[in-house]
């Protein structure tokens, strides 16, 4: 029975490590393709990103966030759909501002 459960256990741990490890990959490689996106089509530099981090969610089920170097308190929303990354949407960092003017809109919002 001992070893029977310690094959389960190393079993769930292998399993469990690999999903972490693809999750990380996965995240990894979104983030990538949002600062490339905006580096080749948006013309920023890396300089320009103080944060960029992308999560997984209900509504949308990823997304990619990016807070600018010359804009700490503004996050500004990006996904992937259908091989294209557009930005949709853009928050302050906390709480709420109706009346905030966000510097990196995109003309584009859907």
């Amino acid at each position: 029975m001992k070893k029977r459960t310690k094959i389960i256990l190393v079993t769930l741990i292998i399993i469990y490590g690999v999903a972490s490890l693809a999750l990380h990959s996965f995240r990894n490689h979104m983030n990538n393709e949002v600062i490339q996106y905006l580096i080749n089509t948006r013309d920023y530099r890396n300089e320009d990103f103080y944060k960029v981090y992308t999560q997984i969610s209900k509504a949308p089920v990823v997304s990619t966030t990016v807070i600018f170097a010359d804009e700490p308190y503004a996050r500004y929303f990006y996904r992937k759909e259908k091989d294209r990354i557009y930005q949709y949407s853009m928050a302050p960092v906390k709480g709420t501002d109706p009346n905030y003017t966000y510097k990196h809109i995109e003309e584009s919002l859907p």
